[in-house]
């Protein structure tokens, strides 16, 4: 029992230091932040739930007390909460009727966290003050667009006023899916290494999933349908909130169609080069390639849920 404590204490204040690299300003400070959720997820998936909540409890209360302020908010979001929803529902089991052990899918873990991706792009629209700093009353996209623009004045003050207004064009209209869709990956990405690092070690709980056989839930294809046709038809802040859901909503769309590249890729001769080229090939080319892959993943989703044929020709049941 006090081994537990003492692991889950110790993989909260490694936590606390990798996210406080960023807090205190170091060179290296967004690269270390980026895997501060890692400790927290693996002494979960090692050791339990309340091994991860302790972890965090204590990353919290170091983060507090080294950089105080609003630090441990922001801190809570990004690494801890995250965290405990994955060791949770990654650790879901049940016993099925022939006494086989089913886990929680990682398509679900999937949908809680684009879920909780939609809902903090609601939480953080319903924190926006209602004027922008030059005292003007504006939704949420002047607002963003207000900031954005004194951000980029104080870390490119070079750029002339044309540059400056196609940046913001660039930026300001999916701002809020560009900041979570890069937490969401975030708390993938570590996920899903820390279960490969237990699992290499012999340390996991539970078995590694064939992340080539994703499927997701029902209800992430009805979000982004209904998020998709509200930021298509409805202005203001309404319109501007739904686009940037829809985008972030893609994102297991995406991995999905990248599952489904893997399961094409699986058994070939040189299935490790053709990986290698085509995850070379997605780095090298520009963001706009999202939009295919994620295209993939929705004819994959769509035909799953379509009337098989059987054997005779009849449609299933």
């Amino acid at each position: 029992m006090t081994g537990s404590i003492g692991i889950a204490l110790a993989s909260g204040l490694l936590s606390s230091v990798l996210f406080l690299a960023l807090a205190k300003g170091f060179a290296a400070g967004v690269l270390l932040s980026y895997v501060a959720p890692l400790p927290l997820m693996m002494v979960g998936l090692h050791r339990g739930f309340r091994a991860s909540l302790v972890g965090g409890l204590a990353a919290m209360a170091a983060v507090s007390a080294v950089a105080g302020g609003v630090f441990p908010l922001p801190y809570a979001l990004t690494a801890v909460l995250p965290s405990l929803v994955v060791v949770r529902q990654a650790l879901l089991w049940r016993v099925n009727a022939d006494e086989s052990v089913e886990w929680y899918p990682p398509g679900l873990v999937l949908g809680w966290l684009t879920g909780m991706g939609a809902a903090l792009i609601l939480i953080g629209a319903a924190l926006v003050p209602g004027q922008t700093s030059g005292g003007e009353t504006g939704g949420v996209e002047a607002w963003v667009a207000d900031t954005v623009g004194r951000i980029l004045e104080l870390m490119a003050p070079s750029l002339s006023v044309g540059q400056r207004d196609e940046m913001l064009g660039w930026w300001v209209p999916f701002f809020p899916a560009m900041v979570v869709g890069s937490w969401l990956v975030m708390v993938i990405a570590n996920a899903a290494a820390a279960q490969g690092l237990l699992a290499r070690f012999g340390k996991s709980q539970r078995p590694t999933p064939a992340y080539r056989k994703l499927e997701l839930p029902f209800w992430l294809g009805v979000m982004l349908v209904g998020a998709s046709a509200v930021g298509s038809m409805v202005e203001g802040d309404l319109g501007y909130l739904a686009r940037s859901v829809a985008v972030v909503t893609l994102i297991p769309f995406a991995l999905l169609g990248l599952a489904g590249m893997h399961g094409w890729v699986a058994g070939r001769p040189n299935a490790g080069f053709v990986l290698a080229a085509m995850y070379t090939v997605l780095f090298l080319a520009s963001a706009w390639v999202f939009i295919p892959i994620a295209g993939l993943g929705l004819v994959r989703f769509v035909t799953r849920f379509r009337p098989r044929q059987d054997a005779a020709g009849g449609k299933e049941e």
